[in-house]
């Protein structure tokens, strides 16, 4: 259904094994039917597991907000897939949507088992750069863009400063981003 987006990051990450998940439970099921989540695997330990929505972009058809979203985390967790369809379901939703870069996502509980880590900023995708930003298909032009687990009180932050102040202060600490949990910045 999505070969496009299959093909792109299957392209991008060549070396790589990768499988779908599907995710039904919930409004993602009426909202986006089809919806998947593509796991891509680490080559190497401190590579991180990818996951990338599949089908977002079909919930905003016609918005100009054609989106595609990814998580990179330092372990396997089925969580990643429900994430998604939760980020993929605000998305579609007319109430929330359409998500872009900028914008923060309150996730409801921490992003991985003991993390302080509770919010997500919506951000280009930094760690691959504008190769997997861009993914062109016959009659639409498709953005990945990068779930980036953030505190609350980065958050807060983003709300009040924007959240270039907020990249800006994670780059200047090194912050890595497949750490589960870590200090604020903020």
């Amino acid at each position: 259904m999505y070969l496009g987006e299959s093909a792109h990051l299957d392209g991008f990450w060549p070396d790589r094994a990768a499988e779908d998940f599907t995710w039904e439970q919930g409004p993602i099921v009426d909202r986006v039917p089809g919806f998947r989540v593509r796991r891509v695997s680490p080559r190497e330990q401190d590579d991180g597991w990818v996951y990338a929505s599949l089908g977002a972009w079909e919930a905003t058809v016609g918005t100009g907000a054609g989106c595609e979203f990814v998580v990179h985390s330092p372990v396997e967790s089925a969580l990643h897939v429900e994430l998604l369809a939760m980020v993929v379901d605000f998305h579609a939703d007319p109430a929330y949507a359409p998500l872009d870069v900028g914008r923060v996502v309150e996730i409801g509980r921490p992003w991985l088992h003991g993390s302080n880590l509770t919010h997500l900023l919506v951000s280009l995708p930094y760690p691959w750069g504008p190769e997997l930003e861009c993914c062109s298909l016959p009659g639409l032009h498709v953005r990945y863009l990068w779930l980036t687990p953030i505190t609350a009180s980065e958050a807060a932050f983003v709300r009040e400063h924007g959240a270039e102040a907020l990249e800006q202060r994670l780059e200047a600490d090194a912050v890595n981003s497949l750490a589960a949990s870590r200090a604020p910045v903020i």
